[in-house]
């Protein structure tokens, strides 16, 4: 990703940010930024430490966070908050379930990823990371099996016995066959047994029961989240202090939504006990305050188009960066022109990213037959040089430029819109 991030080291605020991040507790403010800016900038902090987590207000806004970011890292997660309202409803195979516990995997197995989550998402107590360690179940392809233990331990985990598995947080077990299809793979296991010896480990096709792929251990996680018992944790606490950095996009708005979801609760509580219904336990959710307390000794840097409100914030330095909107064009292949050769002359390096790689090669062929130095490319560390458009396969919801280095993002958004609406005739610009 050299193409896109070598450019911000010539910004002086950037490398500030970078080398106070090192050793920073509590919060660096960075205003100017924003939209798919904020991703770039997040990504060239990234090298700081080997794990990162993102905070945004909504679920919503965690979606868009998460799309701008996987351009950058593919291998980025994205973990839905729970709705504790509605938890004790029936959540077996639910998808949310599932998507939460491949993080927790990615937490336990991977050393270095990147995690976007809504402030709701850290808001609920959870099992510590070392509970769900020992609740794991391991085997290799030389391993002995209990299949009455594997039994009582599948069900523990959340598992339903069935005839045959056909969705995540199934198993069934047919003499020296058991099948299971664990919550965080995309195809179920067969192990099948020679006596009470693994004689063999496949993953195998639900449908067509075909075996995929040999393999040679598998872990098998939880198929539901256990909440209530002591001890209990927040998401927060399974990045590890001293070898993570948190992003907090939009404090100000984190502030609004954590406390308008304490306060959800807390009329929900009210509401059941004047009904006499069941309540929901009053520890289930960790207070915002509480949260915020547990940021700000953490080393965080907050991204913001305006300088925000300290209302709880530890804020230890702000920093202001100079970004810019580029223009939408509708669809104009003239106005994109002028505005690119007017770029040309003073030097700017420009990446534009398209949803298709063919549509890449015919936009930087058609720029180019227009005077243009402009080539596609999939080498994403070729770096740019003034003056040169790099067209790239890649998806980003809108363009940005920092006008001090003279580096602009520009995506097919910002040329075509997203819907094309009828102008007056001019030439027009499909990129077919």
């Amino acid at each position: 990703m050299k193409a896109f991030m070598a450019p911000l080291q010539g910004l002086a605020e950037f490398e500030q940010i970078k080398e106070k991040s090192k050793t920073n507790k509590g919060i660096l403010q960075v205003s100017g930024c924003m939209e798919s800016q904020k991703s770039h900038l997040m990504y060239g902090l990234s090298g700081i430490a080997p794990y990162r987590l993102i905070l945004a207000e909504d679920e919503r806004r965690a979606r868009e966070i998460y799309e701008d970011y996987r351009f950058y890292d593919r291998k980025v997660y994205s973990y839905p908050a729970k709705d504790l309202l509605f938890f004790q409803a029936d959540i077996h195979g639910n998808l949310l379930i599932r998507q939460r516990m491949k993080v927790i995997k990615a937490l336990l197995e991977e050393k270095e990823l990147t995690v976007v989550t809504s402030i709701d998402g850290c808001m609920d107590f959870l099992e510590s990371l070392e509970k769900i360690k020992e609740q794991l179940i391991h085997y290799e392809s030389d391993s002995t099996v209990d299949t009455e233990q594997l039994k009582n331990q599948l069900v523990a985990l959340g598992y339903e016995r069935v005839g045959q598995v056909e969705m995540p947080g199934q198993f069934s077990v047919r003499g020296g066959i058991v099948d299971i299809y664990c919550l965080t793979e995309e195809n179920p296991w067969r192990i099948e047994l020679w006596g009470d010896e693994i004689d063999s480990i496949r993953s195998f096709d639900p449908e067509s029961q075909r075996s995929l792929e040999n393999l040679e251990e598998l872990t098998i996680y939880p198929a539901v989240e256990h909440i209530g018992d002591k001890d209990m944790v927040s998401f927060l606490d399974y990045f590890p202090e001293e070898r993570t950095i948190i992003f907090l996009d939009e404090p100000n708005r984190l502030t609004e939504k954590g406390g308008a979801v304490e306060e959800e609760y807390r009329q929900s509580r009210m509401h059941r006990e004047e009904k006499g219904e069941a309540n929901l336990p009053e520890q289930w959710l960790c207070g915002f305050q509480e949260l915020q307390k547990k940021l700000n000794r953490r080393n965080c840097v907050a991204v913001s188009a305006l300088s925000p409100r300290r209302s709880g914030w530890k804020i230890n330095e702000e920093f202001d960066l100079t970004v810019k909107s580029v223009d939408s064009y509708n669809s104009s292949f003239e106005l994109l022109v002028k505005d690119l050769l007017q770029y040309k002359r003073q030097g700017y390096r420009i990446a534009l990213l398209s949803g298709s790689r063919t549509r890449a090669e015919r936009l930087a062929k058609d720029l180019s037959e227009e005077g243009l130095n402009a080539f596609y490319s999939q080498d994403m560390d070729r770096i740019i040089s003034p003056g040169e458009i790099m067209v790239v396969y890649g998806h980003a919801r809108r363009g940005f430029q920092y006008p001090l280095i003279k580096f602009a993002v520009m995506t097919e958004t910002d040329i075509f819109g997203k819907e094309q609406k009828k102008r007056k005739k001019k030439k027009k610009y499909s990129g077919n």
